[in-house]
């Protein structure tokens, strides 16, 4: 697992969702935004690339 998404609880009207890297085991404490899709984010410290599809899928099933 390298993305993690987190719901937000479904009692409001702005609920959704964050996506957190989980970089060498730890889940980082900073958000990540989605990346546009011609440019995936490809982390410093463990080098995994991250597109945007990944992120999709980490919503659709939780974390990838």
């Amino acid at each position: 697992m390298v993305l993690v998404f987190v719901n937000d609880p479904l009692d409001s009207e702005e609920a959704g969702g964050h996506f957190y890297h989980v970089c060498r085991g730890k889940v980082e404490d900073t958000e990540m935004p989605v990346p546009p899709p011609d440019r995936p984010y490809e982390c410093p410290r463990c080098g995994v690339e991250l597109e945007n599809e990944d992120f999709w899928i980490a919503q659709v099933k939780g974390s990838v």
